[in-house]
């Protein structure tokens, strides 16, 4: 049968059971990250979760380095609160957008986005967008994300990437479509020097 769930609050319990988690065995079966996507579950439902598993010798599954391990290029980012959602959606947009990633960008951006680079360009839709990126890709050896800032639906990151023949800092300001941790970005604002 297995150990209950501890009581985390209705919503985080609704959504673990909505994803057919309902005994803490089945919970180790998942890492933070995952648990943390799942809508209703938050770092307070999580903290007790933890509890609740060392109380009986187990443990969430060691998470993965989520969407570093498949960039083409060093990725330096010291994001240790990887607990927001939207804070892990940006640095896979940056990653996937110095990559030139159109399957992962296609995931991450709504199709309505609009991009903005003020004094050089505006684009609209994610088709143009993902062009406009192909069109003038660049060969990345390294990103560096200095600091990513979330809160509501807004958010911000600057860092500096690294070519074969450029440094290039830039900052970013994005907006997402809602509050929802699953929110694609239809707004973005970059500054680039």
């Amino acid at each position: 049968m297995g150990h209950a769930l501890p009581k985390i609050g209705k919503p985080a319990t609704q959504a673990l059971h909505k994803a057919g988690i309902e005994t803490l065995e089945a919970v180790a079966e998942h890492d933070e990250a995952a648990l943390l996507d799942l809508h209703g579950v938050g770092p307070k439902a999580v903290r007790i979760l933890k509890e609740a598993l060392d109380e009986v010798n187990l443990s969430l599954k060691h998470q993965e380095s989520d969407s570093n391990k498949d960039a083409p290029f060093e990725v330096v980012a010291d994001l240790s609160c990887d607990n927001a959602p939207k804070a892990r959606t940006i640095k896979a947009y940056l990653i996937a957008s110095a990559a030139c990633d159109e399957d992962k960008l296609d995931a991450l951006l709504s199709d309505s986005l609009t991009w903005h680079v003020p004094g050089d360009l505006e684009l609209s839709g994610k088709a143009a967008f993902i062009k406009a990126l192909k069109d003038n890709k660049q060969d990345v050896k390294s990103l560096e994300i200095t600091s990513i800032l979330t809160h509501g639906k807004l958010a911000s990151a600057h860092g500096v990437l690294t070519t074969s023949d450029a440094t290039i800092y830039f900052a970013s300001f994005f907006e997402f479509e809602g509050h929802k941790k699953d929110a694609k970005i239809q707004d973005i604002t970059s500054y680039v020097i």
